[in-house]
């Protein structure tokens, strides 16, 4: 349906953007993967009679920077993978915003804002976030001690303490199952502070935290699951189901998600489910998809872009956003603003908690919140197709191979093709 629902934006996009008609200052061309723009943007041009925002679909706008010769350049460019040095440079300085006042820096969370900078001039700005969490049964609570977080130790310990087995020996419930999710396995890389990033076009980390924490996982899963076999098993026995239908059937005390798939489902359904932030010791990652925007360095309409941006910052004005998509019923599977909390912290603290109820009782604790380190566009792809299989090999089993040899397989694919 999203490929669909795309598709559709594209047409539409492109029939604007041909039409002759139109003085072409009038348009913001707007680069996009995230499909909650369509809306906004129709917002913005019923509110803006005069000017009109268009959607352009790219599945990854950082990789298609800069334009190819023959396309219309966009004016405005927002998805993930952008705080790079190479695809900053590919945007103007916002600074005037702030200068002008316009829109003020304490309108933000300040570390994300601080991501879109180089050399302290800043050349994007934070739309949304996610954080990663871990859910539970409000039948279960008992076993969690901990009111708003939880680090992995605190995760393992009280797994450690709702396993049980049956009279044959074999488990017939287990608390937590770290090889259960390569994306959990990923995010402990991140407490671990192994520091996937780019430095002069590769990707760099430290091997001595890598290995630290492959040694972790693997004592984890072996010390209170019994081996990764094992965990396999009851995996693939009772938890085939969506994470919160795993909890709340009893087969597990915590599933691992993130923050817009949780509330995308505790938003749709009446759901008797609790969650606890993850955390390092002092610090809650971020998602690496963070979502970023920015104005072209090639924009033709600036001006208009300013105005969009301007009006898409603004408190208020994605209150309305909010409002309107429930009134209108649209996409409520997608969570908050841009299916994410919204870099606003206004929006997040004092308004989603309105279309939230959950958030009432734990709201991301902002001194803690992490960004990701500078990745590159293709990030997504080489974590699927590396780092992750490295992990989920290299903890559940005795392979000897190296995150090099999952690399070269990588760049075959992508490269050579």
């Amino acid at each position: 349906m999203r490929r669909i629902f795309f598709a559709a934006i594209f047409l539409a996009a492109s029939f604007l953007l041909c039409s002759c008609d139109e003085p072409e200052q009038s348009r913001i061309i707007i680069w996009t993967s995230s499909a909650e723009f369509a809306q906004y943007t129709e917002l913005f041009n019923f509110t803006h009679p005069g000017s009109n925002a268009v959607i352009v679909y790219k599945e990854n706008p950082a990789q298609e920077l800069p334009p190819a010769k023959d396309e219309l350049p966009p004016d405005i460019v927002i998805g993930s993978w952008l705080c790079t040095d190479k695809t900053q440079k590919q945007f103007k300085s916002l600074d005037y915003l702030f200068d002008r006042q316009t829109i003020s820096s304490s309108m933000f969370y300040s570390q994300l804002l601080e991501a879109g900078k180089i050399r302290k001039t800043q050349y994007l700005l934070p739309v949304s976030f996610n954080l990663p969490a871990v859910i539970f049964a409000e039948s279960n609570k008992d076993f969690i001690s901990e009111n708003y977080t939880m680090t992995l130790d605190q995760i393992k310990a009280a797994g450690l303490s709702y396993n049980e087995k049956n009279k044959k020996g074999t488990f017939s419930r287990i608390g937590f199952l770290p090889s259960a999710n390569d994306d959990f396995l990923y995010l402990t890389t991140k407490l671990y502070r192994v520091d996937f990033r780019e430095e002069k076009g590769q990707i760099v980390w430290s091997d001595l935290r890598l290995r630290n924490v492959v040694s972790y996982d693997r004592d984890w899963i072996i010390n209170t699951n019994s081996s990764a076999q094992e965990e396999q098993d009851f995996a693939y026995k009772y938890l085939f189901m969506p994470d919160y239908r795993q909890v709340t059937s009893g087969r597990t005390l915590l599933a691992y998600t993130t923050s817009n798939k949780m509330f995308g489902y505790m938003k749709n359904q009446e759901l008797n489910i609790d969650y606890r932030w993850i955390a390092g010791d002092d610090f809650i990652p971020i998602e690496d998809s963070l979502l970023m925007t920015g104005i072209y360095t090639k924009a033709r309409n600036e001006q208009g872009a300013t105005e969009f941006l301007t009006w898409f910052f603004d408190s208020e004005n994605q209150k309305e956003i909010l409002e309107r998509k429930i009134q209108m019923e649209l996409n409520n599977e997608m969570f908050g603003i841009a299916d994410g909390f919204s870099s606003l912290r206004d929006v997040t603290e004092h308004v989603l908690p309105i279309y939230y109820n959950q958030l009432l009782t734990n709201l991301p604790p902002a001194q803690l919140l992490k960004v990701p380190q500078k990745l590159p566009a293709r990030w997504d792809s080489y974590k699927s197709v590396v780092v992750e299989p490295y992990l989920n090999s290299a903890i559940t089993t005795d392979s000897k191979a190296s995150m090099a040899d999952y690399e070269a397989e990588w760049r075959k694919k992508v490269f050579d093709n």
